[in-house]
């Protein structure tokens, strides 16, 4: 499983951007000239992208990243930025730098997180920063070797689902590819832990997801929607309606701004105005 020191700097990458994501947010609404830059660099990661450039890729990756902590007007937090992330390079494995689906997903995060940033979404955008440090660190994880023990292989398995709810995530995918084991195996995992199968647990954890935008932020429900996995709008309410009882429209009038919702481990911990939607589905803890 992973190094405790990539571990511990994830978690500090993790929460410099945050804090400068939030800071950016609002910074943005008063200079919305600053978007200007965001927009030109999101570009390039597409362009460079689409035609496989991943050495282009990288280097507007960090340049974007770079740019959000300048964005921030915080003294000393591009420093320490660029500290951690130095760091980190350490650890990445080479291959990664090569990988143009993962390059091609990674245009995505950085849109999403141009679009908090355009609609003064500070919570959001945090949100949005975490999510894609996570994704990253899960995808190095499970590329450093077959998991040891069935904690790691559901560690690897519900972290990945928890920092990918945007994508179409498969039973099949998850055991091959993460968690390195067969899909039957898997299933009996998230029976024997969480009391559901891989299906139910994804289901809470997107619904869960959503709720937590959905209270503490203003995006729209369809972007909220299209943010834990679903194209389809009317499937994504029915969903939620099961889920909360209501709506997602009404659920929110009658929730949003009083719920509270904290992110552990990357899947949603949501606190008793709307246990239901995350009772079970809780990630598991880092080894």
């Amino acid at each position: 499983m992973p190094d405790e020191k990539f571990r511990e700097l994830t978690s500090l990458r993790a929460e410099i951007e945050a804090f400068g994501a939030s800071r950016t947010v609002r910074r943005a609404a008063a200079e919305p000239a600053l978007l200007d830059r965001l927009r030109d660099i999101c570009a390039r990661i597409r362009r460079a992208a689409h035609r496989g450039d991943c050495v282009a890729c990288r280097e507007a990756d960090a340049e974007f990243h770079e740019t959000v902590m300048d964005m921030s007007g915080v003294p000393g937090l591009a420093a320490m930025w660029k500290i951690a992330w130095e760091k980190l390079g350490a650890f990445y494995l080479p291959r990664f730098d090569h990988d143009v689906s993962g390059w091609r997903n990674s245009v995505v995060e950085h849109e999403y997180l141009l679009e908090t940033i355009r609609l003064g979404e500070p919570v959001a955008a945090e949100e949005a920063v975490r999510n894609h440090i996570e994704a990253t660190y899960v995808s190095q994880c499970a590329a450093m070797g077959t998991p040891d023990a069935e904690r790691d292989v559901l560690f690897l398995a519900t972290r990945h689902m928890a920092a990918q709810l945007q994508y179409p995530l498969r039973l099949g995918d998850v055991a091959a590819r993460v968690a390195r084991v067969c899909p039957r195996h898997l299933t009996r995992l998230f029976h024997r832990q969480h009391g559901m199968g891989f299906k139910a647990y994804l289901q809470k954890l997107r619904m869960a997801k959503a709720a937590e935008l959905m209270a503490g932020t203003r995006l729209p429900v369809a972007t909220v929607a299209r943010r834990v996995g679903y194209r389809n709008f009317s499937l994504f309410a029915a969903h939620f309606v099961r889920a909360g009882g209501l709506p997602p429209r009404a659920w929110r009038k009658k929730h949003g701004g009083h719920a509270h919702f904290t992110a552990a481990g990357g899947a949603i911990s949501v606190m008793k105005s709307i246990s239901g939607f995350a009772s079970g589905a809780h990630s598991t803890k880092l080894p």
